[in-house]
């Protein structure tokens, strides 16, 4: 009894039958499966660009509220300070109804004096503090030299005159003093007259 080649195959020496029908079963099988797999690849994909758009309008959210809560912070950074400033405005318009008033030199000097107090404690409460400048060592970190005096009366870089003061902000320069600054008389022949040159 013969057994027809077309029909049998060989395989590491069994003989396998093959079965057409079981064929085409086993590729309509592949193909569903093959179908179910990019309907789930699409279904991820899908929500992965659900997720992205929603990420996405809740940064720009994010990025429009804190730009906006930035230009709010800036707007009004300075609302403590100027409170505290309104005290001293109102006190400087009543002296100067006051001084409008009176012939009174003392009193209007008075008053002019309470609110200068008052505008100092203020700029001193938020960290304005004003830089030693007349007798100290000249530092060029806190202060601009505008003048040099040639003298044997005081050591070198001695400030001699403050001719602006200087201001720091809670440790950060905010102006620089204006100075004029002793400088040793050198062993050139000088007058004996205070020589005062322009810092350049």
């Amino acid at each position: 009894m013969k057994i027809r080649e077309s029909n049998k195959k060989m395989d590491a020496g069994k003989i396998v039958q093959e079965d057409p029908e079981t064929e085409e079963v086993i590729t309509e099988t592949t193909e569903e499966k093959l179908c179910k797999d990019l309907d789930i690849a699409r279904k991820q994909l899908d929500e992965e660009k659900d997720q992205y758009l929603r990420l996405n309008a809740e940064f720009d959210n994010l990025r429009k509220r804190t730009l906006k809560e930035r230009e709010e912070f800036i707007k009004y950074a300075n609302e403590k300070l100027i409170q505290e400033f309104i005290d001293v405005f109102e006190s400087l318009e009543r002296g100067i109804e006051n001084a409008r008033k009176t012939d009174n030199k003392d009193k209007l000097i008075e008053g002019m004096e309470l609110v200068y107090k008052q505008f100092k404690v203020v700029l001193e409460r938020n960290g304005l503090v004003p830089i030693k400048a007349l007798g100290e060592k000249f530092d060029h970190s806190k202060h601009e030299a505008m003048m040099q005096t040639l003298t044997d009366d005081h050591e070198e870089d001695i400030i001699l005159e403050e001719f602006a003061k200087g201001y720091m902000l809670n440790g950060k320069i905010l102006r620089y003093s204006k100075v004029r600054v002793s400088k040793k008389k050198g062993s050139e022949k000088e007058s004996d007259t205070e020589i005062e040159n322009e810092v350049k």
